[in-house]
């Protein structure tokens, strides 16, 4: 798992449920290490020791007196700042007076990862961790930690040059995760906080998109940068490092009024330059999301990232049960957050309902079966049959026009039945009308086979419906009529019925007909 602490200006330090960063770090204190190594760019200094804590593994293959380790993090950093403004055209990040950039190999605390640090002249630098070996759940190669760790501290370095403030972290550490991901692509660390704390996404999906501001919340968010990326801006859907959305994202918030949040800034590239909104981009992920794990592959037209094939649905909780056959919901509607309606039930049966009208996105998805995700924003009615299996059905709404209520009208036609349904009673079928028609539960007979010379009664234990008189027949093999066996008198739930069996019947098999009606019970007489 990634805990990647950035402290902010003004020296304001975030946390999240499982890592605070150390206060003890404030602005402007660089540490003084023991050597320095200059990486092949030029750009970066790498500031190491080889005989403290803070000491990295001092293998050297290539005798260079240089750790493996150090040139690593050179490269890493050299590699990522080429593909951050060479490739994907992001600026540059600001150098401090000698105009390199200076990165700190420490022994940071057990779950740190890496940290940005702001300095008051405009300059930053990054401190890594001296190992990352067995840090992550989702990656077990040491070494792409240690290239993500990079990427992800320079993105935030990057994010400092264009624009510098205190209530925005939870869109670095977002952009942070998802570059990491794109510099790494085999490494999906980042799925470690999808849903791994209480503010995270996936067990916040029905809050605004911003409720929260810190970083810890943005670790959860990158995948929707992913989607931004691959689906919204059609120039990533063959590679995200195409992309430019993210780009657009920071340009326009720095080219903003200081007061103007990233939200907004987000907001306003989606309509300015892909002619979208919010609302509608935001309620589309969340219903991909919805899938998540029930494909294994991406022949599909929801997936937008392999890594939904690796993790579980986002927490919603579903009707399951009706008491109603008209029911009344009244769904809150917001421009910045999805709301959701699901109905998950093992009932045979059908629900109609219809929304009332307004300027709302409407998506629904079927999650039983073959699986199915309709943009349903022109309708406003819907109609679904559910066979009597386990099954899902979703509608996630958001608005277009600011906050609103959307009435839901949801008549339930229960056709058939199920174990609920029957209680106790373990036997039912669906008659021709649709209705439930149950038998009696019989679930017990013995001693089978009976020796008539020793013993000549059977026990039958069963269940019944309803207080009814039961009459018991007695067939053999072939199904020719033997003898009536009598008639017994039930009460409602648990009876035992003592048979008599005459001791003059010859060995065979046999069937009892109970209450004139199948199934027959078979019983071996010797």
């Amino acid at each position: 798992m990634i805990y990647i602490c950035l402290i902010l200006f003004l020296s304001l330090l975030h946390s999240h449920d499982r890592l605070r960063c150390p206060e003890d770090i404030t602005r402007d204190n660089r540490p003084e290490l023991e050597h320095v190594y200059q990486s092949n760019s030029g750009h970066f200094l790498i500031h190491y020791d080889t005989s403290t804590e803070n000491s990295p593994n001092l293998l050297d293959v290539n005798s260079n007196t240089v750790p493996d380790y150090v040139e690593q993090v050179a490269f890493a950093a050299d590699s990522s700042r080429y593909v951050l403004t060479q490739e994907m055209g992001f600026i540059e990040e600001n150098d401090d007076e000698d105009e390199l950039y200076d990165i700190y190999i420490l022994s940071l605390s057990t779950n740190l990862w890496g940290q940005t640090q702001y300095e008051s002249g405009g300059s930053t630098f990054i401190k890594i961790r001296n190992s990352y070996d067995g840090m992550s759940n989702f990656c077990d190669n040491s070494n792409d930690l240690l290239w993500l760790t990079v990427a992800h501290e320079f993105f935030h370095a990057i994010q400092y040059s264009y624009k510098t403030s205190y209530n925005d972290s939870y869109f670095r550490e977002l952009s942070s995760m998802w570059f990491e991901n794109l510099f790494i692509p085999d490494c999906y660390d980042f799925l470690d906080f999808v849903d791994m704390s209480s503010n995270s996404l996936f067990n916040n999906p029905d809050k605004s998109f911003d409720h929260i501001t810190s970083g810890s919340y943005g670790y959860s968010l990158s995948l929707f940068a992913h989607y931004l990326s691959t689906i919204t801006d059609p120039s990533g859907s063959i590679s995200q490092l195409d992309s430019n959305i993210i780009r657009e994202i920071w340009e326009e918030y720095a080219q903003g009024a200081s007061s103007q949040s990233i939200f907004q800034s987000l907001k306003n590239v989606l309509i300015n330059n892909y002619q979208t909104s919010f609302p509608y981009v935001w309620s589309d992920f969340m219903s991909r999301n919805m899938y998540s794990g029930l494909y294994d592959n991406m022949n599909n037209d929801i997936y937008y990232h392999e890594g939904l094939k690796l993790i579980e649905p986002p927490n919603f909780n579903y009707e399951t049960t009706f008491e109603n056959s008209i029911n009344e919901y009244s769904i809150e509607v917001d421009e910045d957050k999805v709301a959701f309606f699901g109905i998950d039930t093992d009932q045979v049966m059908t629900a109609n309902g219809s929304f009332s009208s307004g300027d709302y996105n409407l998506w629904s998805g079927i999650l039983y079966d073959e699986y199915e995700l309709i943009n349903s924003t022109e309708q406003t009615s819907f109609s679904t049959s559910f066979s009597g299996q386990p099954s899902k059905i979703f509608f996630m709404l958001s608005n277009n026009s600011g906050e609103d209520q959307i009435n839901l009208d949801l008549s339930i036609d229960i056709q058939g039945c199920t174990d609920n349904d029957a209680d106790n009673y373990n036997e039912f079928a669906i008659s021709d009308d649709g209705s439930c028609s149950y038998t009696d539960s019989f679930y017990s007979l013995y001693p089978n086979p009976i020796i008539t010379k020793a013993i000549d009664f059977l026990t039958l234990d069963f269940i019944s419906r309803t207080e009814k008189n039961i009459s018991l027949s007695l067939y053999d093999y072939n199904g020719r009529f033997v003898q009536t066996l009598g008639e017994v008198n039930a009460l409602v739930g648990n009876n035992q019925i003592i048979i008599n069996i005459g001791n003059d019947l010859p060995s065979g098999n046999y069937y009892i007909l109970i209450d004139n009606s199948s199934p027959l019970r078979f019983v071996h007489i010797k």
